[in-house]
């Protein structure tokens, strides 16, 4: 067994409980993919008709669906996976056009890394976009409200997959398994503390002094510990 092979399929069983104690009749089975240690996939697997989708109901009636894309990476130096992108997308029932996306992409550098979109358009909006982007020839299209990315906070405070699931049935209304908090309570709980681990990892050096204010006693090892925070900041 590879480095990577065990903590993804820990990922894809929990992301798989997560879905199966809160949506009912999803109809989605998740699928962890290795592909080597520079990028490793786990998706949702194809339904009957070969799509990606998590399927929704309201009142019993299928109203729509939802789509889960998270990619990994092996990070050699802190010896963990760690989350290279992320693509959580909700859509109404025959509709190609999702209504709202949650991204998250750690190699972008001229938009937020985590992001969101929202595919809805208002006329005030549209005619500032107009004003503010009719020339300038990028990505975000004037008029398009869906074009821009509406940052989230970065890496570690991202919308996880918890939130995603709690906004399609808390917000949008879709059926839901009794005893759904529950499961997205644990699953976030989970979430959090390797998101905590992760940050740790990443400003050991912050992570350290904040132990040692509560009490802890922490020896730093032959390492500048410093430099590597300066560096993850400019991330």
């Amino acid at each position: 067994m590879s480095d990577v092979s065990l903590p993804l399929a820990e990922a894809g069983e929990r992301l798989q409980l997560l879905l199966d104690r809160t949506l009912p009749d999803h109809g989605a089975q998740i699928v962890t993919a290795e592909t080597g240690r520079a990028g490793i996939d786990l998706v949702t697997a194809q339904d009957a008709d070969g799509t990606h989708t998590i399927r929704l109901f309201a009142a019993q009636e299928h109203v729509g669906s939802a789509t889960i894309d998270l990619r990994y990476r092996w990070s050699v130096p802190d010896d963990a996976l760690v989350v290279r992108a992320s693509n959580m997308a909700l859509f109404l029932v025959g509709d190609r056009q999702p209504l709202v996306r949650f991204e998250y992409h750690e190699s972008l550098t001229s938009t937020p890394p985590s992001h969101f979109h929202v595919h809805a358009e208002r006329s005030a909006f549209g005619a500032m976009l107009a004003r503010t982007h009719g020339t300038d020839g990028g990505t975000r299209s004037p008029g398009r409200l869906a074009s821009l990315h509406l940052p989230l906070g970065g890496p570690h405070f991202r919308t996880g997959l918890a939130d995603f699931v709690e906004f399609l049935i808390e917000e949008c209304g879709v059926d839901a398994r009794p005893g759904w908090r529950i499961a997205v309570h644990e699953y976030r709980r989970d979430w959090r503390r390797d998101e905590a681990a992760a940050t740790a990892r990443q400003f050991p050096a912050e992570t350290a002094d904040a132990l040692r204010a509560l009490g802890w006693r922490v020896d730093a090892p032959e390492v500048d510990w410093e430099l590597r925070s300066a560096q993850a900041v400019s991330v």
